[in-house]
C-alpha cells in the first residue's frame, strides 16, 4: 500500500444558504480521548441528529478504522435528511464509506478514491493467525456488500479491485458508480458584444436627442399659437383706437 500523507484534522459544522455543511478532514477512527483529532461516528451523531436540512459533508480523508466507517455509513443511511457528500482531496480506504452512506456522491476536479482489502496486524501461533484471517475475509464480505449496493458492480469486479488496492480517479469515480458526477468549474459568462452594446448606446442617444428636439419644438408652436394676432385697422377703428 502506497504510503499515504496524514491529512490535517477538520472538523466544521455550520449552516449556508439554508444547507447544513459538515467539513471532514483526517483519519476515521474511533474517538477514545476527547483531544483526539479523528473522524468518528460519535461527532458526527453530536452533529447532524437533530438536522432536518438538506446535508452537505466536504470529505477528504485516507480513511482508517473498517469498523468506525462502516458504523458511520450505517448512521449517514438512516438519516432522514438528503446527504451530499463532496470529495475534496482523498477518499480512501474505511473514508469510502461515508461516500456509500450518502444520497449523492460528487468528485471534485483532480480527487481520488481508494478501495483495498481489510488489513491489519497480528502476532501468535497458526489458530490465532488463522483466526485473524477468518476475520479478513469476513471484514472483507462485509465491504464488498457495501460497494456492490452502491455501485452496481459485480461482487467478482469489486473483489478484483480490492485485491489490487485500486485508484480511481474522479471520471473513474463516477464511470464505475462511486460517485454521480464531477463537480468542474462553471463556464464563464459570456463576454458581451461591443459592437452591439454601441448600437444600443447610440440608439438611446438618438431617441433622447430627438425626444428632446421635439418636445422644444413644441414649446414654440405652443408659445406662437398663444399670442395675441394684431388687430386689423376695422378692429381698431371701431374700438376707437
Amino acid at each position: 500500500m502506497p504510503k499515504i500523507r496524514k491529512v490535517p484534522f477538520q472538523f466544521t459544522n455550520e449552516v449556508k444558504n439554508g444547507k447544513h455543511i459538515l467539513t471532514l478532514s483526517g483519519n476515521v477512527q474511533k474517538k477514545y480521548w476527547r483531544e483526539d483529532d479523528v473522524i468518528n461516528a460519535k461527532d458526527i451523531r453530536e452533529a447532524l441528529d437533530a438536522v432536518t436540512e438538506d446535508i452537505l459533508i466536504r470529505l477528504n480523508s485516507p480513511g482508517g478504522d473498517v469498523f468506525e466507517g462502516v458504523e458511520i455509513y450505517n448512521y449517514l443511511k438512516s438519516h432522514s435528511s438528503d446527504i451530499t457528500v463532496e470529495v475534496t482531496g482523498l477518499a480512501a480506504s474505511a473514508a469510502t464509506f461515508i461516500l456509500a452512506g450518502a444520497d449523492h456522491v460528487v468528485m471534485n476536479v483532480g480527487t481520488s478514491l481508494m478501495i483495498h482489502e481489510a488489513a491489519t496486524f497480528t502476532w501468535g501461533n497458526k489458530q490465532e493467525i488463522q483466526k485473524t484471517l477468518n476475520a479478513l475475509e469476513t471484514i472483507d464480505e462485509s465491504i464488498l456488500s457495501i460497494y456492490e449496493n452502491q455501485t452496481g458492480q459485480s461482487q467478482d469486479q469489486l473483489k478484483t479491485w480490492m485485491e489490487e488496492e485500486k485508484w480511481f480517479t474522479a471520471d473513474e469515480a463516477v464511470e464505475f458508480g462511486f460517485a454521480e458526477s464531477i463537480n468542474k468549474k462553471l463556464d464563464p459568462e459570456p463576454k458581451e458584444d461591443i459592437e452591439a452594446m454601441i448600437q444600443n448606446a447610440v440608439a438611446t442617444a438618438m431617441a433622447s436627442f430627438t425626444a428632446s428636439h421635439s418636445s422644444i419644438d413644441q414649446k414654440q408652436k405652443d408659445t406662437v399659437t398663444n399670442k395675441q394676432k394684431p388687430k386689423s385697422l376695422v378692429d381698431r377703428l371701431k374700438k376707437g383706437e
